[in-house]
């Protein structure tokens, strides 16, 4: 599931990674303050493909925050059900001592 979900988070990431600088670069030419120096619009382009990183890195980070605080719930969880099984496990034995 994990590996389905990275496989298809890294399409998205290369998508959007590929089509950003077309999307900018028309951006930029069709913008009326924009300059028409090939270094801005490179720099431009640059900026927005890390601003775009930047988003995509944040909504990673954000979902394996989740995935972790799930993780640590089903943690929790499975400790309580061992402390019971424990619990049952030392009632059994004194009843069987008697």
């Amino acid at each position: 599931m994990i590996h389905k979900f990275l496989n298809t988070h890294k399409t998205t990431t290369y998508f959007i990674a590929l089509i950003l600088p077309i999307v900018s670069s028309c951006s930029v030419i069709s913008g009326g303050s924009a300059s028409n120096d090939p270094a801005v619009i490179a720099q431009q382009r640059q900026v927005d493909a890390i601003e775009n990183e930047v988003r995509i890195q944040k909504q990673r980070t954000d979902e394996a925050k989740s995935l972790y605080k799930r993780e640590e719930n089903l943690l929790d969880a499975k400790e309580s059900e061992l402390k019971a099984a424990k619990q049952l496990l030392k009632v059994y034995k004194n009843q069987a001592k008697r």
